[in-house]
């Protein structure tokens, strides 16, 4: 079942008692405190199953200051070694203009086709596509709303090198102004294969797009 709303904090863990402690609630999207009768102040919405949910650590309120190690974890090309290459080429191929235009004119023509060859392995490593979307996730987990959500689906990846790294897709539902939401994020992480269907997890979502979303922690 997914959880109606969730908690976000500054510091500690939740408690009734923190003065720290605010909730996002999906129904309204106001953050609010956590009242003695468990219910959002603005809406009226029940919060008490999301005091109950064992879910970790709940994200940090926005802005949020992500590890390099997290960065990796989502700004990644599909297939890092044929991105190296191209890197290699492309570089190899700059490095002969020069000398080429300077000495020796006929490695004009290998220099264009090392620079040529480097820069499509690189693009077809990393495609615009791609980038845009782990640009958007990487948006998300600093800037997003937290909410509680749930896997629905923990699916191995066996080709990692086609979805940027990714050894499993995770797949799970959240709750924004009362609408279920579904969200899928590609991850490196071989732990992640251990996580099951309903697992209470925690995400993070743009406001002014819930369909774009992350897990959180980005990582194991």
């Amino acid at each position: 079942m997914v959880l109606p709303c969730s908690v976000v904090q500054r510091r500690g863990q939740p408690t009734r008692e923190s003065v720290d402690a605010r909730w996002v609630c999906p129904s309204c999207a106001h953050v609010v405190l956590i009242g003695p009768d468990e219910r959002c102040s603005v809406c009226g919405g029940s919060l008490s199953e999301v005091l109950r949910a064992a879910r970790g650590a709940p994200p940090p309120l926005p802005p949020r200051a992500l590890t390099r190690a997290q960065r990796q974890a989502v700004w990644r090309p599909a297939s890092s070694s044929r991105h190296a290459l191209g890197t290699f080429l492309l570089t190899v191929g700059l490095l002969m203009v020069p000398v080429a235009v300077a000495y020796l004119r006929p490695l004009g023509v290998p220099a264009v086709i090392l620079g040529g060859l480097g820069m499509l392995l690189r693009r077809t490593a990393w495609p615009p596509a791609l980038r845009r979307e782990q640009r958007q996730r990487l948006h998300a987990l600093r800037w997003g709303l937290p909410a509680a959500a749930e896997l629905t689906r923990v699916e191995r990846d066996f080709v990692p090198g086609v979805k940027a790294g990714s050894v499993v897709r995770l797949e799970y539902v959240f709750t924004v102004h009362g609408e279920l939401l579904h969200g899928a994020m590609p991850s490196p992480h071989v732990l992640d294969l251990q996580r099951r269907p309903g697992e209470g997890i925690w995400v993070v979502y743009l406001p002014d797009d819930p369909s774009v979303s992350a897990l959180w922690p980005p990582g194991p």
